[in-house]
């Protein structure tokens, strides 16, 4: 399914209705629901079945079906179309409520500048993980960021990795800081449609690579950037039949595993197996020597 035939061929409101929304009123043909994008009291959401578009007035955004599922679910269109080609939504796997803003303010990353990877502290940082340059020049870029501190007004410029999710986010990092900008979202690497590996960052998915010997995956694969991202996999799950987890080991890591594991009945732990006696995937390849190759679990 692409975009054109998504956006053509499903209504809004039918998805709407299989994620278990449903309109507050209606205004001559219109509907009209509290937003699934944001809180509100007093539904401001419209959804024009003629045009099959959507406008969220309480923000001031609008678009297709594919927009939609973008910004409900943090996903790019990558992951948008996954969720899409799902022949049913499960209802029980969706929860829409969105989490209460916070009211500190943090420090403000803006990127500045994005290029290949060339700087030498930043390959020594990431071959001292022991994962090639070459390899994480495929999936990563140099950024130089500035932070603004939102109390004094001070800002500072940096350079890190720089990782990008589908809704051209990036994940930071470097030897000494590990962050990202916003918007906070996954990160989809198209693949097979059957099978499904699923990582916490991005640097275990590089990882996998090292250990599989292989430059880039067969299999879709998710790098979810944020262990608080889980909840996005549930609507996009269903349509694997092998779904592979390579989470952290630590109590979080396994739980969202276990939880995830216990939905899908394709879903395999592989960390239980690989890399049992490590925190992460990255940590076992800098711990192992001559790594065997499975390449039957990766794809």
């Amino acid at each position: 399914m692409n975009c054109t035939q998504a956006n053509n061929q499903i209504q809004i409101s039918d998805f709407l209705t299989q994620s278990g929304i449903q309109p507050a009123t209606t205004k001559g043909r219109n509907l009209v629901y509290l937003s699934p994008i944001r809180n509100e009291k007093t539904a401001s959401f419209f959804v024009y079945p003629d045009q099959n578009r959507w406008h969220d007035f309480g923000s001031g955004t609008g678009g297709k079906l594919v927009d939609l599922v973008c910004q409900m679910h943090l996903v790019g269109i990558p992951g948008a179309l996954l969720i899409l080609s799902g022949v049913e939504i499960p209802k029980q796997s969706l929860s829409f409520a969105r989490q209460k803003e916070e009211t500190h303010r943090e420090p403000a990353i803006e990127i500045k500048h994005l290029q290949p990877l060339q700087n030498r502290a930043l390959i020594e940082y990431i071959e001292s993980r022991n994962i090639p340059a070459t390899l994480a020049s495929r999936y990563c870029s140099e950024a130089y960021y500035q932070i603004t501190n939102p109390e004094t007004g001070e800002m500072k410029r940096y350079f890190a990795l720089a990782f990008r999710n589908d809704c051209d986010g990036y994940e930071l990092r470097n030897k000494y800081f590990k962050g990202g900008t916003s918007p906070k979202a996954i990160t989809t690497i198209p693949g097979s449609l059957k099978r499904a590996n699923i990582f916490e960052g991005w640097i275990d998915m590089i990882s996998a690579l090292v250990y599989f010997g292989q430059p880039s995956p067969q299999a879709t694969t998710i790098v979810l950037n944020s262990l608080s991202h889980v909840r996005h996999l549930y609507n996009i799950l269903p349509n694997f039949e092998r779904i592979n987890l390579y989470l952290d080991n630590d109590s979080a890591g396994q739980n969202a595993a276990a939880e995830i594991t216990g939905r899908f009945p394709g879903a395999v732990n592989q960390a239980a197996k690989i890399y049992t006696g490590s925190k992460d995937f990255n940590e076992f390849i800098m711990q192992s020597v001559g790594c065997t190759i499975n390449q039957l679990s990766f794809t």
